[in-house]
C-alpha cells in the first residue's frame, strides 16, 4: 500500500544494499572516528566516542542486523538524536539527502520477522529499492539489551576496618 506523503531521507548504504532513514531522526553524518571500546558491550557496540564534549554510543549497524561484515565497510557514523543523548550508528557510506514521494513508497512491506518492527517501507528511486529503516527503534530495543553503567566500571567497594593499636 502506497503512503501518502513524501518522505526526505539520508540514504546510506551497507555492502550492496541502499537503506534510508527519515531526516529527521538524523543530527549529523560524520566520518568514523576514533572509538574506545567498552567492555561488557553487545558485539555491535563499537564502543563510545567523544563528539565535541558528548560521549556517545557507537553500534555498527551490519553487526546489529546480522549483516556480513566485509572489508573496507564502516566508514560514516549517522548521529541519531534519542531525547537528550545521541547514538552514532556506523555505515558503509552515506550517499545523498533526497526525497521519496509518498506514492513511491511501499509501507507493511513483509521483511524477515527479526526486521519486520524496524523496516517502515521500501521506498523507489528510479531504478533502485531504498529500505527505509527506523534507527531510533532499533538503537531504543538495543538499549535493553547494554550492560548496566555499574557493571561497565566493575568497581568494588572494600571497607576497611580500623586496627586497634597494641
Amino acid at each position: 500500500m502506497p503512503a501518502t506523503e513524501d518522505m526526505q531521507i539520508v540514504n546510506f548504504t551497507i555492502g550492496n544494499v541502499n537503506y534510508g532513514v527519515p531526516v529527521e531522526q538524523v543530527r549529523e553524518v560524520r566520518d568514523v572516528q576514533v572509538v574506545t571500546p567498552v567492555p561488557g558491550a553487545p558485539n555491535y557496540v563499537e564502543g563510545v566516542t567523544n563528539l565535541r564534549g558528548q560521549i556517545i554510543t557507537v553500534m555498527d549497524l551490519r553487526k546489529r542486523l546480522n549483516i556480513e561484515e566485509m572489508e573496507g565497510g564502516g566508514q560514516k557514523i549517522i548521529v541519531i538524536e534519542m531525547g537528550k543523548a545521541a547514538v552514532g550508528v556506523v555505515v558503509d557510506a552515506v550517499t545523498e539527502v533526497s526525497t521519496i514521494a509518498g506514492a513511491d513508497i511501499e509501507k507493511h512491506v513483509q521483511a524477515t520477522k527479526k526486521l519486520e518492527s524496524y523496516v517502515t517501507g521500501v521506498g523507489k528511486q528510479g531504478d533502485k529499492l531504498i529500505v527505509i529503516l527506523d534507527l531510533a527503534k532499533i538503537i531504543s530495543d538495543a538499549e535493553d539489551e547494554m550492560p548496566e553503567p555499574e557493571r561497565l566500571t566493575n568497581k568494588k567497594t572494600i571497607t576497611v576496618e580500623q586496627i586497634p593499636a597494641t
